[in-house]
């Protein structure tokens, strides 16, 4: 690891003018960003710590309008433990937090980590190799590689996965996010965080350089609202998904008037899946429905060598996570 200055900010305005400097990066616990710096992937000169925010940054609110605020310094024990989340309409962002990892690194690993990840790739991971994502080299290596863990859906000339448990129930809840870049505090909806064309170019996220999230907002769900989560994955903790999916159902008089399906762990980005979402409005749920929905799901799926395991484990996913919203 490459030495550093180590900025520790009085405030939010002093964090933002701070990351606007030349090769700095910003930190919240730094789980994920201690691994890259130990492979020398990333190098910066500079690192802001934003712990010592947690006042401005963390905990968990409900508006005056039933909006759920969730600080970007949240760790995700607290989110899976606070009793705004006990509701069956947020029982699947709940279910994502508890899924993420082990206790300990729950205790520590916050929000916004979690959503702005860098993907797990080996190749991209691994100072050994020169891939395109990495910007090290000409072509993607899991195209032809081990590529197990890679993409199915979405992918055009990188077959990444985006790792994060918390975006997909986010983006099936319609979410959005705050951001601070100098000045200027913006808010835009969740969906806008994530590239719409997944290149090897493009990083996880969309945000600029110095760009810092402090929120993210979940709106009062519609009498009704049930959602869930589920992934599966090798081992039963402590693992990374292999295929996840989040479901937003709103039911009324037995049937499913509206509803949300977003993929995890499958696509460069978490994956929205409208046509299969489609699909369930005005229907009664059943097993039947959900098969249909969930060969939708997987519809137009490009599997690498390694990987097509995760069409059929995956649609049993997206079944087990419309069963539980329904019952």
């Amino acid at each position: 690891m490459k030495p550093f200055t180590y900025v520790v900010p009085k405030s939010l305005a002093d964090a933002s003018d701070e990351a606007k400097k030349p090769n700095t990066l910003v930190k919240g616990a730094g789980v994920d960003l201690i691994d890259r710096m130990k492979e020398r992937l990333q190098t910066p000169e500079r690192i802001v710590n934003l712990l010592p925010l947690k006042d401005e940054l963390a905990g968990i609110a409900v508006e005056a309008d039933g909006e759920l605020r969730i600080g970007a310094l949240t760790t995700l024990s607290q989110l899976e433990q606070h009793e705004a989340l006990a509701a069956p309409a947020l029982a699947g962002l709940r279910e994502s937090a508890t899924a993420t990892a082990s206790p300990q690194i729950r205790n520590r690993a916050t929000v916004a980590g979690n959503i702005l990840q860098f993907t797990r790739c080996w190749y991209v991971r691994s100072e050994a190799f020169r891939c395109l994502h990495g910007g090290r080299g000409p072509t993607c290596l899991a195209m032809t590689g081990e590529n197990r863990y890679h993409a199915v859906l979405g992918w055009l000339d990188c077959v990444r996965v985006h790792p994060s448990n918390l975006a997909p129930p986010l983006l099936a809840l319609d979410a959005e996010y705050t951001t601070k870049l100098g000045e200027q505090i913006r808010r835009r909806k969740f969906t806008d965080l994530f590239p719409a064309e997944p290149k090897a170019q493009n990083a996880e996220h969309t945000l600029e350089v110095g760009e810092i999230v402090t929120a993210i907002h979940v709106p009062k769900p519609a009498a009704g609202t049930r959602t869930a989560y589920c992934e599966s994955r090798e081992k039963a903790t402590f693992d990374w998904a292999t295929t996840a999916c989040a479901v937003k159902v709103v039911l009324a008089g037995g049937k499913i008037t509206a509803a949300n399906l977003v993929l995890g762990a499958v696509a460069p980005v978490p994956l929205p899946r409208p046509k299969a979402a489609a699909m369930l409005v005005g229907q009664t749920p059943s097993d039947t429905l959900f098969q249909k929905v969930a060969e939708a799901a997987y519809a137009g799926a490009s599997p690498l060598a390694h990987n097509d395991y995760k069409l059929t484990v995956g649609k049993a996913v997206v079944r087990e996570a419309l069963a539980q919203a329904t019952r």
